[in-house]
């Protein structure tokens, strides 16, 4: 992949920060890759549980970010 930030602008419509290292590998039948996404602001002493909620399959794969505690709010209403 040429520019993969500019792919996932693009493609995805995620903008990563400037700091954040972006890296890509490809999976295989016998490797499987997952993202381990950044904690969202406003969760400090969420419980792993709590935090899953938050983790879709876009954000384990890095085509997005996990939800935010308000997102997810909306989502459930």
């Amino acid at each position: 992949m040429e520019d993969p930030r500019r792919t996932l602008a693009d493609r995805f419509n995620l903008r990563l920060p400037d700091g954040v290292e972006v890296r890509v590998h490809d999976s295989t039948s016998d490797v499987r890759w997952m993202v381990l996404p950044r904690r969202p602001a406003g969760t400090d002493g969420w419980s792993e549980e709590e935090l899953a909620r938050l983790v879709t399959i876009d954000s384990l794969v890095g085509t997005a970010e996990a939800l935010t505690p308000a997102a997810r709010a909306h989502d459930q209403r």
